[in-house]
């Protein structure tokens, strides 16, 4: 898997970053202040870019793509 050249948006990134330490989608609905629908979106737009199949492969590809910067 690879990904696009499509970035992620501002809210995905902070998304991502809670994602890849493992906090709870509703832990991360109460902490960005974002409807589970909403958090589920974002979640939906980051799995297309970066083309992730299901959640686990969506956190694996974001640590590596957030590694990579460090």
């Amino acid at each position: 898997m690879e990904f696009k050249n499509e970035e992620l948006i501002d809210r995905e990134i902070q998304i991502a970053g809670l994602l890849i330490q493992h906090v709870s989608l509703k832990q991360i609905a109460e902490f960005t202040g974002l409807s589970k629908k909403l958090l589920t979106a974002h979640i939906k737009n980051m799995m297309q870019k970066i083309k992730a199949t299901d959640m686990n492969s969506l956190i694996n590809l974001l640590e590596v793509k957030f590694n990579t910067y460090k």
